[in-house]
C-alpha cells in the first residue's frame, strides 16, 4: 500500500490535499501541531512538533511511509521572509528527510518557492532561470533543496522539488491580497491596493494542491514549477472580485507605495507540469474567484 506522511496537513495548501491523496489510493498520515481539520475517516492524524528532531524521528519510524509530502515551514506574513526560524525549519526539514530515507522512504515531494528564482527576467523556467533567492526564507529553501538532492544521490530516494507561485483561495491568510480585498468589500469598506499593473502568476489553491499530489504520484524527479504559466494583473483579479460584489467604485489602486525592487512580472513556465506530469487545472480564474468569495461569505469565516 502507498502510505504518505503529509506535513503541514492542517495548513492552507495541505488541507486541500487530504481527500485527493485518499482518492489516489494513499493511506494518509497527516501531521499538524494544531487540532485536525474535519476530514474523512481514512486520514490518520499525528500531533507532532517537527522542530523536535527526536519526536520527528519517532514519528517517521512508526509510520514507515513510502511517500513524503513536506509542506510545513514558517509562513507568517510580514515575518517569514527574514525570520531566524527559517534556520530552524531548514535543520528540521533535513532531519525529517534523513529519517524518511533511513526508514525505507521511496518518494518525496518537497515544497519550495518561486522566490528562489532571480525575478529580474520576469518569466521563470526550471534549470534556465538563475537561482538567486534574496531573502533568508528563499535561501533556506534553496539550501534544503540542495541537501535533499544530495540525499537522493546517495540513496534510492526519488525527490521532486515543487516551486509554488502565487496561490489564492479558501483558508488563505486574511492579510494577503485576494482575501484582504474580498473582506474589505464585503464589509462595505474601500479596498486599498498596490499598483494594479503588476503581473503575477495566480493559481487557485485547490489546483495547487491537486498539481502537487499529481507530481508526488508521478515518477518525475528534479525541479518543477507549480504555476499557471500565465500573467494576470493585480487590477484584473481585483476588478473581477469587485464586479461580483457590486463594488467597482470602492477599489483604490496605487494606495500603497510600490517597493523599488518589485518586479513588473513574475510568472512560471509550467511545461514540465503539463507535458511531463500530464496535469491540467480544473478551475479557471472566474470559477476560482467565485468559490473564494463564497467561502469568505460563509458565516463561519
Amino acid at each position: 500500500m502507498k502510505r504518505v506522511l503529509l506535513t503541514g496537513a492542517g495548513g492552507y495548501i495541505g488541507r486541500h490535499m487530504l481527500h485527493k491523496l485518499v482518492a489516489r489510493g494513499y493511506e494518509v498520515h497527516a501531521v499538524s501541531r494544531s487540532a485536525p481539520v474535519a476530514t474523512a475517516d481514512q486520514i490518520i492524524w499525528h500531533s507532532t512538533d517537527l522542530l523536535d528532531a527526536a519526536a520527528t524521528n519517532k514519528l517517521v519510524s512508526q509510520v514507515a511511509a513510502t511517500h513524503l509530502m513536506h509542506l510545513a515551514w514558517i509562513t507568517e506574513p510580514g515575518v517569514y521572509w527574514e525570520s531566524p526560524r527559517n534556520d530552524d525549519w531548514l535543520s528540521a526539514s533535513f532531519s525529517l528527510l534523513e529519517s524518511f530515507a533511513e526508514y525505507g522512504g521511496l518518494r518525496a515531494l518537497l515544497a519550495g518557492t518561486c522566490a528562489e528564482y532571480d525575478w529580474s527576467g520576469g518569466h521563470c523556467v526550471e534549470d534556465k532561470t538563475p537561482l538567486r533567492g534574496k531573502s533568508l526564507y528563499a535561501q533556506s529553501k534553496l539550501a534544503f533543496r540542495d541537501a535533499a538532492f544530495a540525499v537522493a544521490k546517495s540513496t534510492d530516494l526519488s525527490v521532486a522539488w515543487a516551486r509554488v507561485f502565487f496561490s489564492f483561495g479558501p483558508h488563505e491568510r486574511p492579510e494577503r491580497l485576494v482575501p484582504a480585498v474580498i473582506r474589505a468589500l464585503l464589509a462595505g469598506e474601500r479596498a486599498r491596493c498596490v499598483d494594479g499593473s503588476l503581473e503575477r502568476d495566480f493559481m487557485y489553491v485547490v489546483d495547487v494542491a491537486d498539481a502537487m499530489v499529481a507530481v508526488l504520484d508521478s515518477d518525475f524527479t528534479g525541479d518543477i514549477n507549480i504555476a499557471s504559466g500565465q500573467p494576470t494583473t493585480l487590477a484584473d483579479i481585483v476588478n473581477r472580485i469587485a464586479v461580483r460584489l457590486d463594488a467597482s467604485d470602492r477599489v483604490d489602486f496605487g494606495d500603497y507605495p510600490r517597493p523599488p525592487d518589485d518586479p513588473q512580472r513574475i510568472t512560471g513556465d509550467n511545461s514540465r507540469l503539463s507535458r511531463i506530469v500530464g496535469w491540467s487545472p480544473e478551475y479557471d480564474l472566474d470559477s476560482a474567484i467565485d468559490e473564494t468569495i463564497a467561502w469568505w461569505q460563509s458565516p463561519s469565516n
